[in-house]
């Protein structure tokens, strides 16, 4: 039985505990000596993590998942313009028609099409520039949701065709959030750093 003063003793074959937390130690400096001699092996240093590998993108597959988004996106646009106004006979905010084509439905394909592609753009852009983009990514196109959810109430006019458009935007926003990571994570390949 060890002495309670000596929690450990060397005599017995006990070694003291690791030092907790372990020291610091500089990146990039070796943690054990380069061998350089004949009968000596060569030691790589430890570098601490600053060869990260780095994220890339298989890029056909990555753009073919994004066109995919973009079509459920406009289609839930048409869908949710179709339902509402045509079957459930409720008025919907319309969207700003971009390419002037006269129509709702079109309107709010156009906008959902439009909001998947510019998030397949900044999560491809997320990738290859910034730690963790999956995180990032979820933030931006919440917070891009958030706001076309509240452009509606901008006009107070009328408060239930704002409540059916902020709807169909959180959809939307949901739909491209969830396909696109989706894609993102049978895409994505990591390049060890040369």
């Amino acid at each position: 039985m060890s002495d309670p003063n000596r929690p450990y003793d060397p005599d017995y074959g006990e070694q003291p505990p690791p030092a907790y937390p372990p020291p610091a130690q500089t990146p990039g400096t070796p943690t054990q000596p380069l061998g350089h001699g004949p009968d000596e092996e060569v030691v790589q240093p430890v570098t601490s993590g600053t060869q990260n590998p780095r994220l890339g993108l298989e890029v056909g597959r990555y753009w073919a998942g994004a066109l995919a988004t973009m079509l459920v996106a406009a289609l839930i646009g048409l869908a949710a313009d179709f339902i509402l106004e045509d079957v459930l006979n409720l008025e919907i905010q319309p969207q700003a028609d971009l390419f002037g084509t006269g129509s709702d439905a079109m309107a709010w394909v156009v906008a959902g099409a439009l909001f998947a592609l510019a998030a397949a753009i900044v999560l491809y852009l997320l990738v290859l520039s910034t730690p963790r983009p999956r995180a990032f990514f979820g933030w931006v196109v919440s917070l891009a949701t958030v706001i076309l959810a509240a452009v509606p109430f901008a006009d107070l006019s009328d408060p239930v065709p704002a409540v059916l458009a902020a709807v169909v935007w959180i959809v939307i926003g949901s739909a491209v959030w969830s396909l696109l990571t989706g894609t993102l994570s049978r895409t994505v390949v990591r390049r060890t750093a040369t």
